[in-house]
């Protein structure tokens, strides 16, 4: 039986959503237009969506009430195209539309790993990397094949490769996530290592750490215990015990933690926020970042955070490895074309703002650049490296 027959079996008349029908019909749009919009939207925010003629079926039964927006798709394609939130177009979502037991986010991970210049060669070569750009910085990119997710490979000329894993998880609580992180980051580690000495043929490539950035998609908290909740996923290892019992952190420890922060609120003077009020909700960290956009149509993009992340992890490899040799000792060996003038011309394009930069990416990269200390890693590699250049 059709939701519709049923609706009239059971002697009830649908409730038209005057929202939606108020919002389209201000933009001057009919549902075919509207649909049309979705299709775009679609496209630029990586979703998959039906066929126009299902789209205008469906905008109708969400408008007159025939059928509920349960559809995580179609609520972003919503908000996307009307600038609002959930709330606002379908009014307090629960558990049955929204599957909001759980939070719902993207992991995107990246291992930098400094080759130098040779070494950099022969990666490119043998993965078959082509030439793209990040922001303003020439690299190489390609596909590597991960078995828990998708994984881009960047080679930026100065020498540091930096892996983006990108996976899709689904979790009941903060806790889980910070014993996955916990879990997977030396595993992580281990595979980026082995992958790029197998390549290379050498046994120096190492991969030191791991940055995660978590792209929350849904939430089952709002308010404030939300935004307790974004700050705990900049930095989840405050949820873990700091025991040294072989079996590792305890998961009913770090929820009986998570759930008394969200109760009481957690602040922390390392996490630095940039979103927008009724926008997004970003925190960045020295641990990580968290990004929830609001308003999907004007929020920051997930490539946006991507390329930012890709730049900043590459560069800070980069001024680790130039320190690394000083702490060793010798004076730091670097390509002539990366020395401390292009450090100084990288830190500019860093810390000032670009004339068609908007106050959002400004926010966010300001953000990421005190957490990282990237500032001072530069300065300092630069005063080393015109140190020893003699001049």
């Amino acid at each position: 039986m059709s939701s519709d027959a049923a609706a009239t079996s059971e002697g009830k008349r649908p409730t038209p959503n005057l929202v939606l029908i108020a919002r389209r019909q201000a933009k001057g749009w009919g549902r075919d237009r509207l649909a049309r919009e979705f299709k775009r939207l679609g496209r630029q925010l990586e979703l998959t969506t039906p066929e126009l003629s299902a789209m205008t079926k469906a905008i109708y039964r969400h408008e007159t009430g025939r059928a509920a927006v349960r559809d995580e798709v179609y609520i972003r394609l919503y908000c996307a195209a009307f600038e609002a939130t959930p709330h606002e177009l379908f009014g307090t979502l629960n558990a049955s539309t929204t599957n909001c037991h759980s939070y719902g986010l993207t992991s995107h991970k990246f291992v930098p790993v400094h080759l130098g210049p040779g070494l950099l060669a022969v990666l490119i070569q043998r993965a078959n990397l082509t030439p793209s750009s990040v922001q303003w910085a020439d690299c190489h990119v390609g596909q590597v094949e991960y078995p828990a997710g998708l994984c881009e490979l960047y080679a930026f000329p100065w020498g540091v490769a930096v892996f983006h894993l990108a996976e899709e998880l689904s979790v009941p609580n903060i806790a889980s996530l910070a014993m996955w992180r916990r879990q997977t980051y030396r595993e992580t580690r281990q595979w980026a290592t082995a992958w790029l000495r197998e390549l290379t043929g050498s046994d120096t490539p190492i991969a030191h750490y791991v940055l995660s950035a978590y792209w929350l998609h849904e939430s089952p908290c709002s308010g404030q215990e939300l935004d307790t909740a974004m700050r705990l996923l900049s930095m989840p290892r405050v949820l873990l015990d700091c025991g040294t019992d072989e079996a590792g952190p305890s998961l009913h420890h770090a929820e009986l933690v998570e759930q008394m922060l969200l109760r009481d609120g957690f602040h922390d003077s390392r996490i630095d926020e940039f979103g927008i009020r009724g926008v997004s909700i970003g925190c960045a960290s020295w641990a990580g970042i968290s990004y929830h956009p609001q308003a999907a149509g004007r929020a920051l993009q997930t490539a946006d955070l991507v390329d930012c992340e890709l730049l900043v992890q590459a560069l800070w490899c980069y001024c680790h490895r130039v320190h690394e040799q000083v702490e060793q000792g010798r004076d730091p060996v670097v390509p002539p074309e990366y020395g401390w003038r292009w450090i100084r011309a990288v830190r500019s394009r860093l810390t000032m703002a670009r004339p068609q930069e908007t106050a959002q990416h400004a926010a966010m990269r300001r953000a990421v650049l005190d957490t990282s200390e990237l500032g001072k890693h530069l300065t300092t590699a630069l005063e080393l490296l015109r140190d020893t250049s003699g001049e």
